[in-house]
């Protein structure tokens, strides 16, 4: 919801609830296991996987 509003853009166009969804259960620890997530592209992947996966570890 941060970058969305940051961005000023809904919270879908950042991450779709499915792909979010498929965080919290898959737990990615890396860039590779991101990749692996429907709804995660290598532009995605560069504009927001850094900060998803820190929040991800944190909570692991």
């Amino acid at each position: 919801m941060t970058i969305a509003k940051g961005l000023s853009v809904p919270p879908y166009v950042v991450f779709p609830d499915t792909t979010l969804i498929a965080f919290a259960t898959e737990r990615p620890m890396s860039r590779t296991d991101l990749l692996g997530i429907s709804g995660v592209g290598q532009s995605k992947l560069e504009k927001y996987g850094d900060v998803f996966l820190a929040v991800i570890r944190q909570h692991a």
